[in-house]
């Protein structure tokens, strides 16, 4: 049936357009509010600990933002989630809320998590100070622009008042473009402007919507103050980068220090608060062009010896290195600067976690180390369409012509159908293939509706017969010669209807591909959703159909393209483009023409991902039966996890992401496991290009090789994934991990917003176990029963549900993976480790 979907149906192009505003959001507080604040040390262990804090509205009156402080004697924050995080000094701490969570109503809470080391000390509690903490406040207050000022002034004093250290490091990249230079990062230049070169430049053109970097490395350790970075920009192949952060090496693993601003014309500033470090990273990227930098400062001072050995970041590095010595940095009086504060966090929109899911932000104590059950959702959208539609009776249905009478040259009916053709019917057809078609479908109708409870497209609902007319035949309906093959689900006069060319009516084997058109005029009916999930969905009730219908289940060969490319995002119409992006809901960023003629921007076999029913049979098994149905009848938008987060909402749609690529993981579906197996399997380790039409391509990726898997390349004890495979939104990556003993620990890093990391692998027993997600910080799982051929997977995820056009479609999402305990290195990617 795929072939005759893939051959005859065309991908619609959809121009959308979203406008993000980005402003600076400024957090008041009323003057009667007041909150309780408290600090929880949720879990300790050595040299480390998590820790929640919780802001509650005890008063009367509503809560419109809080900022909350505190301070260590020794201990430090690592990492944090859930609010915006700044250092007034090494361990004098801000947190403010982020926007989603600054709202307390009487009674609500808010609650962040952090992690951080005790550096030898004993384990502290800190008391909670702030202007809501424990009385009223006594006037309004703009937190977001005391933060903003003095990051501004504590920025610009460490500048100018530290040396720039830059000039004494070895400068090393993951690409730099032949005609550019490594050497103009830190040759302490100061550029009039983003586009002089008069000094030289980095840039990495012809990497566009990739992540980049640029390291230094130094002999010694070193307190970084702050660092200051100029980016290049040509107005043409090399621009701005649109996302940015700095990464520092703290022995064994990279922390992300901040994101970097994203000025233009201007030296940018991040605050580091005294890191010590001998390494530290800039990583970028432009969603649609390259990156650049004309010049990279970092002021800093000796702080005794090294603490880690220089690791290679990359199999192929580019080297420079400077002769130049430490030279103080000048105050910037030709040059702008742009400050930020360095955040122990990349700051991330996801929700608060609710109390029954509140520990999966924390690092795990024993018990979250034991296997993990999903929970139920609530509600769980069970709908049945026979709830708000009854049967049809088809004994008084009436002809509907469509079009002029003198056109239409012969009209079959039978059950629920008309067939109807015009003067120039192809001679191959004879009365027996018509027959044949309507009885096919009549009794493909009558299970759908009879039997599985769903409704009837328009025609039938007002009373007419469903009609197929013939393509090519001179119909109202079109002007094609009847040789020219296809079969579509069209229109005429608002009512759905099939369009049939001569070759499915006279071959008995596309049977499955005429079913598929009628019932997308059911689904027409109700309303199109997505274009991919006009098919995914589509292909999904056929193969119920066959299922409950025969007790056999079985998926199409496309039904494997995001097991076999998981970085895909779930809303996704034509895969894995060339240029590295991905297809949209509704095939945004598909349909490219030169001179008016397609190319081919997709790849082989990912180009059919809209085809696979995936997602569709994960609702069905582990949602509800009625899932599916719920989207067609009830589901408010266009976009399917939208949709789906209008019905349970926001987290629990995270959660739906999440729990579907860790089941994926494991071809864990329930009674469909087997027969996803088969398409995988056929398709394990195939090797994909560039899918070649008439009107050419795109742009030659290379070849891809097809498996479950993402290569990472290890710094120490932490994986580094492939920039090549990250994951677009909804997109998860899986790393195979080599474990011994009893228990799996790892630490997740995240930097794209709103990921979660989950560990599950496949029991000797054949069972599929799981640990409890978690967004960041460390995830356990004690391996109580054995795992097979000694294999746990990683599955990152990034759970986005909400599509914003062109920048959701392109962007990636990057993480790190520090190993803990009980892994020895990754297992080969070309394995099955899910069997």
């Amino acid at each position: 049936m795929e072939e005759f979907l893939m051959r005859h149906h065309k991908a619609k192009s959809h121009r959308l357009m979203a406008v993000l505003g980005l402003g600076l959001m400024t957090a008041t507080w009323g003057t009667a509010a007041s909150a309780g604040c408290s600090y929880t040390v949720t879990n300790a262990w050595g040299s480390g600990f998590t820790a929640t804090i919780r802001v509650t509205n005890d008063s009367a009156a509503a809560i419109n933002g809080w900022q909350v402080n505190w301070a260590y004697s020794n201990n430090t924050v690592t990492n944090a989630w859930n609010a915006q995080l700044s250092s007034a000094g090494s361990r004098n701490y801000t947190a403010t809320n982020v926007g989603w969570n600054g709202s307390l109503q009487p009674g609500q809470s808010a609650e962040f998590g952090l992690q951080g080391v005790t550096n030898g000390g004993a384990l502290e509690t800190p008391p909670i100070s702030g202007a809501i903490c424990g009385a009223a406040a006594t006037s309004s207050s703009s937190i977001a622009s005391s933060i903003a000022a003095s990051a501004t002034s504590s920025s610009m004093a460490s500048v100018t008042n530290s040396v720039n250290i830059a000039g004494l490091a070895t400068a090393t990249t993951s690409y730099v473009s032949p005609w550019e230079t490594l050497r103009a990062v830190n040759d302490n230049s100061n550029p009039a402007n983003s586009n002089d070169k008069s000094a030289g430049a980095y840039g990495n053109w012809n990497n566009p919507n990739s992540i980049q970097w640029v390291q230094y490395d130094w002999p010694q350790n070193y307190t970084l103050s702050s660092t200051q970075v100029y980016w290049f920009d040509d107005n043409g192949g090399v621009l701005t980068p649109t996302r940015a952060y700095l990464e520092y090496w703290n022995g064994s693993a990279w922390v992300n220090a901040g994101n970097l601003p994203l000025a233009k014309n201007a030296f940018n500033i991040l605050a580091l608060n005294g890191v010590v470090t001998n390494r530290v990273r800039v990583s970028m990227l432009n969603s649609t062009q390259s990156t650049g930098i004309l010049e990279w400062r970092v002021a800093g001072t000796a702080a005794g010896t090294i603490t880690s050995s220089v690791a290679s970041s990359s199999s192929s590095l580019v080297r420079s290195s400077s002769s130049l010595a430490a030279s103080s940095i000048p105050r910037s009086s030709s040059s702008s600067v742009v400050s930020s504060v360095a955040s122990s966090s990349v700051r991330s929109s996801t929700p608060a976690p609710s109390s029954s899911s509140a520990a999966s932000s924390s690092a795990p104590s024993v018990a979250q180390c034991s296997a993990y059950d999903w929970p139920k959702y609530e509600p769980d959208l069970n709908y049945d369409f026979r709830t708000d539609f009854g049967q049809v009776d088809t004994s008084n249905f009436k002809v509907y012509n469509g079009c002029p009478a003198n056109t239409i040259a012969g009209v079959k009916t039978k059950g629920r159908f008309a067939f109807i053709w015009g003067h120039n019917r192809n001679p191959s057809i004879t009365d027996a293939d018509i027959d044949r078609v309507l009885t096919n479908l009549n009794e493909d109708a009558d299970y759908i509706h009879n039997v599985m409870g769903w409704p009837v497209d328009k025609l039938q609902q007002e009373g007419y017969f469903s009609n197929i007319y013939l393509y090519g035949s001179g119909l109202c309906t079109d002007s094609a010669a009847n040789t020219e093959r296809g079969g579509w689900q069209s229109g005429i006069n608002g009512y759905p209807m099939v369009l049939l060319s001569y070759y499915p009516v006279v071959t008995p084997s596309e049977r499955g591909g005429i079913t598929h058109e009628f019932i997308h005029t059911i689904m027409a009916t109700r309303g199109n959703k997505a274009a991919w999930f006009n098919e995914g969905g589509n292909t999904w009730l056929q193969m119920n159909l066959e299922a409950s219908r025969t007790g056999t289940y079985g998926v199409g060969f496309l039904d494997a393209t995001s097991f076999l490319a998981p970085h895909m995002p779930i809303e996704n119409y034509s895969g894995w483009l060339q240029d590295g992006t991905f297809g949209g809901p509704n095939a945004e960023g598909v349909d490219r023409r030169v001179n008016g003629q397609q190319i081919s921007t997709w790849r082989e076999y990912l180009g059919g991902n809209q085809y696979n029913a995936a997602f569709p049979h994960f609702l069905g098994v582990h949602v509800s039966k009625g899932a599916n149905a719920w989207i067609w009848a009830k589901g408010p938008h266009n976009h399917i996890l939208r949709s789906l987060s209008a019905g349970v909402g926001e987290e629990q749609v995270q959660r739906m992401i999440m729990e579907f690529r860790a089941r994926q993981a494991m071809v864990d579906f329930g009674p469909w496991s087997n027969a996803f197996k088969v398409p995988i399997n056929n398709n394990w380790g195939r090797t994909i290009n560039a899918e070649p039409v008439a009107g050419g391509i795109l742009q030659d990726p290379g070849p891809h090789r097809l498996t479950f898997y993402s290569a990472t390349t290890q710094e120490g004890t932490t994986l580094v994934p492939s920039t090549t495979t990250l994951p677009g939104w909804s997109g998860a990556n899986q790393i195979p991990l080599r474990v011994t003993g009893n228990k799996v620990r790892v630490n997740f890093q995240p930097i794209g917003q709103n990921m979660r990391v989950q560990l599950a692998y496949r029991a000797a027993d054949g069972s599929a176990v799981y640990s409890k997600p978690v967004t960041s910080g460390e995830a356990c799982l004690d391996l109580t029963k054995a795992p097979k051929n000694g294999v746990v997977v990683a599955v990152v995820s990034n759970v986005d549900h909400l599509y914003n056009g062109e920048e959701t479609r392109t962007r990636k999402h990057d993480y790190r993976l520090q190993l803990l305990e009980g892994v020895t290195g990754t297992a080969p990617l070309y394995d099955k480790h899910y069997q």
